[in-house]
């Protein structure tokens, strides 16, 4: 069955995206948060844009051939100029979770209307055909499937940065939600902490 994981660049203090991020200013609103993507020579294999270290490129590799469908939030399908008609991995469908429709989307992206259950049920179904993954993207979807029990794994790759404010990687909460941490690598630049979440 598929798992459900997020795989988020985040800073010390929790934020995916600094204070000036959004609509043309992208994510990483020239935050320090994503340069660990291009400090290196190595060439990654699953997305061919990125050069860095030989470990961090392992790391990211592996990532990349588990993901079969991304899910990721309006606000963040907004920020990132709507990843130019295609989606932030260069083989997997995009679901993009909307309160309303989009009618400008591209064909390839999928605009979900109906809630994160129906989101990640259709991502879900999605990766199962190639008996892959679904990656989230988004603190507030993140947030979501939390909620709704429907993430399996976190994964935040924490660059050693305060931002003082932005976009948080996770919103509020209405429980504690208890997590086992399964792994820990840390590179160059950049820690990559690996939890299951406990149900």
């Amino acid at each position: 069955m598929a798992q459900v994981f997020t795989f988020m660049s985040a800073s010390v203090d929790g934020y995916i995206c600094g204070p000036n991020g959004g609509p043309g200013a992208g994510l990483d609103s020239n935050e320090p948060i994503f340069d660990w993507y291009f400090t290196g020579d190595h060439p990654s294999r699953c997305y061919p844009d990125f050069a860095m270290t030989p470990a961090n490129a392992g790391v990211i590799d592996a990532i990349g051939l588990r993901i079969g469908a991304v899910v990721a939030g309006r606000t963040t399908y907004e920020d990132s100029s709507r990843w130019g008609g295609a989606g932030p991995h260069p083989t997997a469908p995009l679901f993009v979770l909307s309160h309303e429709p989009i009618p400008d989307a591209a064909s390839s992206q999928t605009i979900v209307t109906d809630g994160i259950e129906a989101a990640i049920g259709q991502a879900t179904a999605a990766a199962a055909r190639d008996g892959k993954d679904v990656a989230l993207m988004g603190g507030a979807t993140i947030t979501s499937a939390l909620k709704a029990g429907l993430l399996d794994e976190i994964i935040v790759n924490e660059r050693p940065v305060l931002l003082g404010g932005g976009t948080p990687l996770f919103g509020d909460l209405p429980q504690a939600i208890t997590l086992e941490r399964t792994s820990v690598a840390a590179n160059e630049g950049v820690t990559h902490l690996t939890y299951r979440v406990l149900r």
